[in-house]
């Protein structure tokens, strides 16, 4: 009985790697609007009926879709001026088939895929641990709740490790946990947010292209109130702090050219929420980029590409994947008085997947005031970057 479990994963394995040749992760169904195309899974378009809480659930319609959580954490008790913990929580719906698995058959057989991805930063320890998980939607391995159920997406913890990592939406806030045991991470969080979601692109559409042939179902809540537990070293610590949700929902992204993206959340100490995705080719043209604003209250605007600049300021390369990024980043937009350095607070923050092949720098940054200005070097902020396409082989399969 023990190697079931095992046996699934490596098959979920493979069957994901079929469905990544198939250059799909997507998600989102609507009630109204396009309809599936030849293959059977529904394209993300402008015109998109949201509605909360049920989009907060799947959206089994289209292929891919994410439930996405960056933060920073500070433990109980520690100086105000003590480094938080940066962590990351992802779970992933990859569908294999449109169409729903039949009342009669294997209990084994699923349409979809459940990926967890889990880190977290320790700048002071100077540690970043990553884990993973990955199992079929089915027989009691993973799954996905429907509207109206307490889970909105699950699956066991890595082998070895007892226990479920999963997503919960209860009375409005979002529960999350995730657990390695092998590699010490571990995290049980509580995430309240006080403001409605952020629509990501107009109407909620974030296109990928100029033409808008390709996108996703993108909204945000960028600023969570977090409590909870989380395992520092070989501690279990109280933490507090701010978290990041994204969920995006598509079935294709990427454009032929396009090799991967640069990607930021800032929370700055003013009340404004900034995102900003730009997706670039092989030689590291810009192909197409966007941006979001977002104001105390909740209002939002959005930004053109020539509305902001990204400039690198410092590389990293790994010694994994011998990948150079990015990790230091001046950001500038003009229009919001905005002049910051995105400064890391751990260079080694890259994300590889053992089981997948898929590889990626996720890194907490912290905001701060560049050299020459007036209050030079102070915080003003923190976020998250998320890159990924650097280095040969590294197009994400989206």
């Amino acid at each position: 009985m023990k190697r079931h479990p095992q046996g699934g994963m490596m098959i979920a394995a493979a069957l994901l790697a079929a469905a990544l040749a198939c250059a799909a992760l997507a998600g989102g169904t609507a009630t109204t609007g396009p309809k599936p195309a030849a293959d059977g899974w529904l394209r993300a378009a402008p015109g998109y009926a949201w509605s909360f809480p049920r989009d907060h659930y799947a959206h089994p319609a289209h292929r891919t879709e994410w439930w996405y959580l960056t933060g920073h954490l500070r433990e109980e008790g520690a100086p105000a001026d003590a480094e938080p913990v940066a962590f990351q929580f992802t779970l992933f719906r990859i569908g294999l088939d449109p169409q729903a698995p039949p009342a009669v058959g294997s209990a084994w057989r699923a349409n979809a895929l459940v990926m967890g991805h889990a880190a977290t930063t320790d700048p002071a320890a100077g540690r970043h641990v990553f884990s993973e998980t990955l199992w079929r939607a089915a027989a009691g391995l993973g799954g996905f709740g429907a509207p109206g159920d307490t889970t909105l997406a699950w699956c066991l913890a890595p082998p070895g490790t007892p226990g479920k990592w999963a997503i919960d939406l209860v009375d409005g806030a979002f529960d999350v946990r995730a657990r390695d045991d092998q590699r010490g991470l571990r995290f049980d969080l509580h995430c309240v947010s006080a403001t409605p979601p952020v629509l990501q692109g107009p109407g909620g559409f974030s296109p990928k292209d100029a033409q808008g042939d390709a996108g996703s179902l993108y909204y945000s809540l960028p600023r969570l109130a977090v409590t909870g537990m989380l395992r520092r070293g070989d501690r279990d610590v109280h933490v507090s702090g701010q978290a990041w949700l994204d969920r995006e929902v598509f079935t294709s992204t990427l454009g032929p050219a396009q090799t991967g993206w640069d990607w930021v959340s800032l929370q700055l100490d003013d009340g404004r929420d900034l995102m900003l995705y730009r997706l670039h080719a092989a030689d590291g043209r810009v192909d197409f980029a966007l941006g979001t604003i977002t104001g105390p209250g909740g209002a939002s605007t959005s930004l053109a590409a020539d509305a902001w600049s990204l400039e690198p300021l410092t590389h990293w390369t790994s010694p994994v994947t011998g990948a150079a990024y990015p990790v230091d980043w001046r950001l500038r937009v003009p229009g919001a008085g905005i002049d910051v350095e995105l400064r890391t607070v751990l260079a080694d923050q890259e994300n590889v997947s053992a089981r997948t092949g898929v590889r990626y720098w996720e890194g907490g940054v912290r905001a701060v005031v560049p050299p020459g200005l007036p209050g030079a070097g102070a915080a003003v902020g923190r976020g998250f970057v998320e890159l990924t396409g650097y280095g040969a082989g590294s197009r994400p399969p989206v």
